[in-house]
């Protein structure tokens, strides 16, 4: 075995604990594994790898370890955590699904390059680093140039060139990713869910601005509709002992500017899934080009959990911030996230109408509404 790789697995998971900030890499071949201390007792670890029927590279595996639980899988792409298009008359591409014939892949990955504060990194590592960046280049074809050679089916056009980046720090991993479209076979999509959660053993579900702003058993959640809950951009799961948190970002796909009205812009509790939906039956040919982004919280010890209010910290554009949401109105206090020293904060998002007071080392909103206020925090 490799000496570095030797030494790696020699370390307890919570002796590679970040300091100042920093979070743990290793690279080894086309594996990429992240770990970072998001408090005093939790270690969160992020294999990225080439995963699910088409092989795409993405993260993999998500899991929390503590010193009194161990490590527990959080998030495991078994399916997809991002995209799959179904193009009508087609059927589905991208992600983890594979040709109607059930055997021929729809997608590769074609490129990674992968940053640690900007430096490169290229051979196998391990190393420290505060922010850890990974592009991907992905190949989705188009599934109507579908054509058969005995038994092998291959395709003849491609849909799209899906370029994801990922940026990775604490808890939090952002994706942004963009379709520059190549099809010259016009194709209607029908769907796109874009932004999934593959959280794994989740038994409540919470989404702010949507049709669940108090925590709902799991079973008893569904699915609605975009006129019905326009502003809807997060969903909340609760399992056990860690909730996991989809976030998106109002630009792009996320302003859901092409998602009808009377289409559903949300999905739960559909083959153990959650789905952000961003198209639908939507024409895309070669010049086309749409983008979305999203964040993935895992949270291992919220700020504040109440029956009235929900918080908890993460990281946007690689900057901290606190989700707060809140079903009724009210007056709420919550600390800031321990060892944090931030000087002014900054709105990003308050449909509860909040006025906000910074102490030392807490936060008093004022919320005149039911609603949810993001607040990123700057020293």
């Amino acid at each position: 075995m490799n000496r570095l790789i030797l030494i790696f697995f020699l370390l307890s998971p919570l002796s590679m604990q970040s300091h100042n900030g920093l979070c743990t890499i290793r690279k080894a071949g086309e594996n990429v594994y992240v770990s970072s201390q998001i408090d005093d007792h939790h270690e969160i670890n992020y294999w990225f790898k080439k995963c699910m029927a088409n092989d795409l590279f993405t993260f993999y595996r998500v899991s929390v370890t503590s010193g009194t639980t161990g490590t527990t899988v959080v998030n495991e792409a078994y399916s997809d955590n991002i995209g799959p298009f179904e193009i009508r008359d087609g059927g589905w591409c991208g992600g983890n699904h594979l040709f109607t014939d059930e055997k021929t892949q729809t997608a590769e990955t074609f490129s990674i390059k992968l940053y640690a504060d900007g430096q490169s990194i290229s051979s196998d590592t391990l190393l420290k680093a505060q922010i850890i960046k990974l592009e991907v280049k992905n190949r989705i074809f188009n599934p109507l140039s579908a054509e058969q050679t005995g038994d092998k089916t291959y395709f003849t056009d491609t849909l799209c060139i899906e370029n994801v980046n990922y940026t990775i720090r604490g808890n939090s991993i952002q994706v942004d990713l963009s379709h520059d479209y190549i099809n010259r076979t016009p194709v209607i999509i029908t769907k796109y869910y874009g932004m999934q959660s593959m959280f794994k053993d989740e038994n409540q579900l919470l989404t702010p601005l949507g049709k669940y702003p108090f925590w709902t058993n799991i079973h008893q959640t569904n699915r609605f509709k975009k006129q019905d809950f326009p502003r809807f951009n997060r969903f909340i799961e609760k399992g056990d002992s860690y909730f996991q948190s989809s976030f998106l970002l109002h630009r792009g796909l996320g302003t859901h500017d092409e998602l009808p009205d009377d289409d559903v812009i949300f999905i739960g509790n559909s083959w153990t899934k959650c789905y952000h939906k961003l198209i639908g039956n939507t024409l895309r040919t070669i010049g086309h080009h749409d983008s979305w982004s999203g964040v993935y919280t895992w949270i291992a010890t919220p700020l504040l959990d109440t029956g009235s209010a929900f918080a908890y910290d993460g990281f946007i554009n690689g900057k901290r911030v606190i989700f707060f949401s809140n079903p009724v109105k009210g007056s709420f206090r919550l600390s800031l996230p321990p060892n944090s020293t931030y000087g002014k904060v900054s709105i990003i998002e308050n449909t509860s109408h909040a006025k906000i007071k910074k102490k030392k080392d807490s936060l008093r909103l004022s919320c005149h509404s039911p609603g949810s206020v993001i607040i990123s925090l700057e020293k």
